[in-house]
């Protein structure tokens, strides 16, 4: 999965931060989404963004303790260069910015998900269909859906 926050415009772009996440749950690794405004999510079953308050996230990461990098305390606003994924992040260390030349896209490769009982177990997608969200923290969101069949293929669904 790859996800990218883009400016479109010629121009520099600055963003407020908003929190105005569509899902929760939505993640770039084990730490959550960092210093990242996008996260995504997968649920086993066919859901779309009308239904998905009623589904329950895989966890795509094995639970525990992750010594994450430095996740900032307050972000304020992204100043994306023009056309691009490049931005600056500004927020507890104005007037400069706490982060330069961050690129905000991320790819997660994940062959199955795990299974929390007394000791977590990776298991592998099991046959059927699976929904992956995308989403940024100002409210966007994107719903895509595979499915897992008996040869161990996987097919979009449209």
């Amino acid at each position: 999965m790859a996800i990218d926050e883009q400016n479109t415009l010629a121009t520099e772009n600055n963003v407020s931060a908003s929190n105005g996440w569509p899902l929760r749950g939505l993640s770039v690794g084990p730490c959550g989404t960092l210093n990242y405004p996008v996260g995504v999510v997968i649920f086993q079953g066919y859901y779309t963004s009308s239904n998905l308050s009623s589904a329950t996230p895989l966890q795509l990461y094995k639970p525990g303790i992750y010594n994450c990098p430095m996740i900032l305390a307050e972000i304020n606003s992204y100043a994306f260069q023009p056309s691009s994924d490049i931005a600056s992040v500004f927020g507890s260390c104005e007037p400069n910015p706490c982060l330069t030349d961050f690129k905000i896209s991320s790819e997660i490769a994940v062959t199955g998900y795990w299974i929390n009982g007394q000791e977590a177990t990776l298991s592998n997608f099991t046959l059927g269909v699976y929904t992956v969200v995308g989403g940024d923290e100002w409210g966007a969101l994107a719903v895509l859906h595979f499915v897992v069949q008996g040869d161990d293929k996987s097919t979009p669904v449209t």
